[in-house]
């Protein structure tokens, strides 16, 4: 059992009774009884994270509302609306700059009453190929009005039932519809097994390329955005098209990339987004619902830059848009209504408010018959001039073999090209080589820092100086003391630290601040008793969200636990603060930064000599705090990642989101913080690779053979420890070893 983990806490409670009071023969203290120093936080205490994340959110809602209720004229809406139009193209990475040859060429096809249905490849980048089914009316006269319908998530994308009954119903209505597989699905999966020929992963396919693109600056909504528009180009590049009269709907990932398109391109006309909109508070509130990651709906830095669904919607206004919602979805319906109260206030200033419309209906997340029938009657009404009510006739769906564009039914295997992860590679090896030149500027290194804490989102924090709070315990057991105390971090926040040191001390002791990793199911409890049995005083701290302020809410799929690094709980508050241009990793350096100054303020701390350990998840937050405070006079960082940029360049990767910072290799790489240590003492035990793989020596001493020539340069050798080891005994003899030298 761990230093602070409460399990076992009435037991260890009543030993320590025992011993205070019995007078029993002393003991070795046991892991079992660390856990138990002190009482449990209170009930509150383990949702601060969550609480926090909420609280800046309503934040964010305020600011965001204000820019919305100032809007006063004509002139005022297209400013807004071109504004949230560049700030988020900005956050995503921007779009593609130019428009390559789409290819386009038909491979197949069959007839139906009333309709025939083309089935297409087309390039949406050069080698980057999207399968598509084109329906088109046999009846009436062309050109048709037609329908872009972007799939949301599914396994065999455009074939899914529900979608094959909507584009049948729509292309019996007399329009032209144009479906495509998202990239991830149906015959375009891009993790692709060629051994056993099939997807190499059971999980949306959508968090793997996509977490990985924030280090880029990117957002894998740049890549599913630029499918879409090629494909309305190739849509409104049909004779039998009306281009002046197109629309959009797909509900789900469909509906985020309806919304996206619509807001970006005028061609369309009207919109029907289903089974979406909602607001940006309401989804925090509720993410545990829908745990599968999809960078796409978590744009990084959106609510900071006052965009939620309001705004996203407001960009295609005053065109039509129709918003479709289940009232038991795991897109909360609250939200939903709330945005569209929102956008009705919008639309009425623009004195076009019959040209915004919600439904609900009480089911669950799908486009269903009456969400479908809505959608029908919205373009009827808006592209035909009709208000009559749309009733969807019966309808037969296609077996998906007959709707494959490919042979083997994936491209992957039948027409090779490019893949996301492809074009994520080659961005990083961009930035790395640009990087590597901004390093041979003396400037690179006098601005590090400034840079460093940018993108930790410190300067955002207002400076809180940490108060020590009422002590909860003080224990003394075999000639040591256990305090533990309470520090507020920033407003909100409460930071929980175990204090351990001996009883008797004469003079300032050197001090080692241990962060907890995750969950703390791998504290070394006799190490930290040991430290402080050889005259240091030891603080073992839990940063927020770790240890006994870990949220008591789990995702609803059992299968998911909570450090899931894409689609646990703590994964979820990681894509929170990002949309809050928080990371998550730089809100739990800022408590780690508290924990120092608090413990440098102590009477019996030597200040001078003050070092910072972290295991895991925490060797990063440890490192981070280390790079940003030169008071921290040294470091030692075990199981950590080397390189951001060797994560951003792996096909694979299982590092968690709660690690990465946005845009950071446009900056600096893991490799130039821990050149910030230097010539400070620092330790790097069993590094890991992108896979949390334990790196051999060489392969590490190789990655960081930069860091050692800075120490050789600084003539500070001695203070660089690179180190491999298999046993977990070893371990703890190098880190005793290490922090009493150092």
């Amino acid at each position: 059992m761990s230093l602070l983990n409460r399990r076992g806490l009435a037991l260890g409670f009543l030993l320590l009774i025992v011993l205070q009071n019995h007078s029993l023969p002393q003991q070795p203290l046991r892991p079992e009884d660390l856990g138990a120093l002190a009482p449990p936080l209170g009930e509150t205490q383990p949702e601060l994270l969550f609480r926090y994340l909420l609280a800046q959110a309503k934040q964010a809602t305020e600011k965001r509302l204000a820019r919305l209720e100032a809007i006063r004229s004509g002139a005022d809406f297209k400013d807004w609306q071109e504004t949230n139009r560049r700030k988020f193209l900005e956050l995503i990475g921007d779009l593609p700059a130019e428009r390559t040859a789409l290819n386009p060429r038909t491979v197949g096809g069959f007839v139906r009453d009333g309709y025939l249905v083309n089935k297409v490849i087309f390039e949406s980048l050069p080698s980057f190929y999207v399968t598509a089914n084109l329906y088109v009316p046999t009846t009436g006269k062309p050109p048709y009005p037609a329908v872009l319908s972007p799939c949301g998530h599914t396994e065999n994308g455009k074939a899914f039932d529900e979608y094959q009954r909507l584009y049948i119903g729509l292309v019996k209505r007399g329009y032209v519809v144009l479906s495509y597989d998202p990239l991830g699905q149906a015959e375009r999966y891009q993790y692709w097994d060629l051994v056993t020929n099939r997807r190499r992963f059971e999980f949306n396919e959508h968090g793997m390329a996509g977490i990985q693109q924030y280090l880029l600056g990117q957002n894998l909504a740049r890549n599913r955005i630029w499918d879409g528009l090629r494909a309305l180009d190739y849509l409104a590049s049909l004779p039998e098209v009306d281009g002046s009269r197109i629309a959009c709907t797909g509900n789900s990932g469909g509906g985020t990339l309806t919304t996206y398109i619509s807001m970006l391109e005028p061609r369309v006309k009207v919109a029907s987004i289903i089974t979406y909109i909602t607001s940006m508070s309401k989804k925090i509130e509720a993410r545990i619902a829908d745990a599968e990651s999809d960078p796409e709906q978590d744009i990084q830095g959106q609510l900071a830059a006052g965009l939620d669904h309001t705004e996203f919607v407001g960009m295609i206004a005053p065109r039509p848009v129709l918003i479709g919602a289940a009232t038991r979805d795991f897109f909360p319906i609250e939200g939903t209504r709330e945005t569209f109260r929102e956008l009705q206030q919008l639309y009425s200033k623009l004195g076009v408010s019959n040209r915004i419309k919600m439904v609900e209906f009480n089911h669950g997340h799908s486009y269903s018959r009456p969400l479908r029938e809505a959608s029908y009657a919205w373009f009827d009404q808006w592209l035909k001039g009709t208000e009559n009510q749309a009733v969807e006739p019966e309808i037969l769906t296609e077996k998906d073999a007959l709707l494959q564009c490919t042979v083997t039914g994936q491209v992957v295997t039948s027409l090779g090209g490019k893949r996301v992860q492809d074009f994520n590679r080659a961005e990083a090896q961009v930035l790395l080589k640009e990087l590597e030149g901004r390093r041979r500027d003396p400037e690179f290194q006098r601005e590090l820092a400034k840079k460093i804490r940018h993108c930790l989102g410190l300067a955002s924090i207002a400076t809180v100086t940490s108060r020590r709070q009422p002590k909860l315990e003080e224990t003394e057991v075999n000639g040591l003391i256990y305090e533990k105390i309470l520090l507020e971090s920033e407003p909100g926040i409460v930071v929980p630290v175990r204090i351990i040191h001996p009883k008797i001390q004469s003079n300032r002791l050197p001090a080692v601040l241990a962060l907890r990793d995750r969950d703390g199911k791998q504290d070394r409890p006799s190490l930290m008793e040991g430290l402080a049995r050889a005259g240091r005083i030891v603080a073992v701290v839990d940063v927020r969200g770790f240890g006994e302020t870990q949220s008591s809410h789990h995702v609803q799929n059992r299968r998911i636990s909570y450090f899931d690094p894409r689609d646990g709980m703590d994964a979820d508050f990681a894509y929170a603060a990002l949309c809050l241009r928080r990371p998550l990793l730089g809100m739990r350096v800022w408590d780690a930064l508290q924990a120092v100054e608090y413990f440098r303020s102590r009477p019996d701390v030597d200040p001078k000599r003050v070092s910072i350990v972290g295991r895991g998840w925490s060797a990063v937050t440890a490192l981070f705090a280390a790079s940003v405070n030169p008071e921290i006079s040294g470091v030692a960082v075990e199981e950590v990642p080397p390189s951001y940029g060797e994560i951003a360049q792996s096909e694979v990767y299982a590092q968690p989101v709660s690690l990465f910072l946005p845009r950071v290799l446009h900056e600096f790489d893991l490799p130039d913080v821990f050149a910030q240590i230097s010539p400070r003492s620092l330790l790097v035990l069993n590094a890991v690779d992108a896979l949390t793989k334990k790196m051999d020596l060489e392969e590490l001493r190789k990655v960081l053979e930069p860091l050692s020539q800075r120490y050789k340069k600084e003539g500070a050798s001695d203070a660089l420890e690179v180190r491999v080891e298999a046993v977990d005994s070893s371990v703890e003899r190098i880190l005793k070893h290490w922090v009493l030298q150092h």
